[in-house]
């Protein structure tokens, strides 16, 4: 495998993990991102959630992303000494009798056993959650730390010297005969891992992102006590062990800002409020909002532009970029570097026909 020279644009999760994979395997690597701009990656809960969704859906190819999540998560904890991934069991609430029958057919289907406990009868849970329905336990959920990934990841870049912090400016990248120019860099292949940032990059804007706003808190409640767990009732719950708690998460995608607002703040706070079985007195700590990079078939964007050489994209991970991007950095770094094909679910071919549209349009 011969060393090339990468650019890799987007300083979130999905880039910082593109970067030190690429690095690992001997490219020559520049990361190129602002920390001043809004970032979905350091806001998120990093909650790795097997089965979601209204009808309990196991997650898109979870049996292959967990395995090599957890290992490569275990493998930065090894590499800079951090506590990164944490196993914690998750308990979802039935919100009603169809709820219940949904899951009793979820344990039935031999797909769901590796993922799903046993159902837990009303009443034998914690005493301060409201339970009408029961639940059941998911298993092989986590919690990822998230900003301490980023943290980590970008102070071993720049005492590296292989970090630009810094916005990206589109019009400074020159194509020569046979490599990319910025700003006195050289590099083989561009990669973009810039989230929604995505929308204004005038080589990949045609794809069809869909951004969502999530809005979470942590709130203070103290004589709230419940075991570790995450806790999914119509919101989900993170005891951080010390008397507070993360709240998540709204989805809205009508709102394309990046600020805290009051409605979100109030939407949390009341569905708090209605499962918590008695009144807690509940402060909120910090309030965090960003913007999901959804797709509009909730696939990732990754390959190749169809007409600019050693053009990339890597992106649209959505609200599942803990669980997703460990794996999918694999397959693309396989792709990228040995030339295998991508799965046609991630492919960025698949909107080739966008793209066409979009370059015969009027203007």
């Amino acid at each position: 495998m011969s060393t090339q020279r990468h650019i890799i644009v987007g300083a979130g999760l999905a880039g910082c993990l593109l970067a030190w994979r690429l690095e690992q395997a001997g490219q020559r690597v520049i990361l190129i991102g602002s920390t001043e701009l809004p970032n979905a990656s350091e806001v998120a809960g990093g909650i790795i959630n097997p089965v979601t969704g209204r009808w309990m859906t196991k997650t898109w190819n979870f049996d292959t992303l967990i395995p090599c999540a957890e290992l490569t998560y275990r493998e930065l904890e090894q590499q800079f000494d951090i506590a990164l991934y944490h196993p914690i069991p998750l308990i979802r609430y039935c919100q009603n009798s169809t709820d219940t029958k949904r899951m009793g057919r979820r344990m039935r289907n031999p797909r769901y056993a590796d993922v799903l406990g046993e159902p837990i009868a009303v009443g034998n849970g914690p005493t301060a959650l409201e339970d009408s329905h029961g639940s059941f336990q998911i298993k092989q959920a986590a919690h990822v730390d998230l900003p301490l990934l980023l943290q980590t990841l970008r102070a071993y870049f720049i005492n590296k010297a292989i970090f630009r912090d810094e916005r990206f400016v589109y019009s400074d990248l020159r194509k020569t005969s046979n490599h990319w120019e910025y700003n006195g860099l050289q590099a083989d292949h561009i990669t973009f891992s810039e989230g929604t940032g995505m929308q204004l990059n005038p080589w990949f804007n045609w794809l069809p992102m869909t951004p969502a706003k999530g809005e979470t808190l942590v709130i203070d409640c103290p004589d709230l006590n419940l075991p570790r767990a995450i806790y999914h009732h119509r919101k989900w719950l993170l005891p951080y062990g010390d008397g507070t708690y993360r709240l998540g998460a709204t989805f809205d995608s009508g709102d394309s800002s990046h600020e805290q607002t009051a409605a979100g703040a109030s939407e949390l706070l009341k569905a708090a409020q209605s499962f918590i079985a008695a009144a807690h007195r509940m402060t909120v700590k910090q309030h965090y909002a960003g913007l999901r990079p959804t797709t509009q078939d909730l696939r990732p964007f990754i390959g190749d532009h169809p007409t600019e050489r050693r053009l990339h994209i890597f992106n649209g991970l959505g609200s599942k970029g803990a669980s997703l991007a460990p794996e999918l950095v694999r397959q693309f770094l396989a792709h990228l570097l040995a030339g295998e094909a991508l799965d046609p679910e991630i492919d960025i071919t698949r909107y080739h026909d966008m793209f066409n549209s979009s370059i015969h349009a009027p203007h």
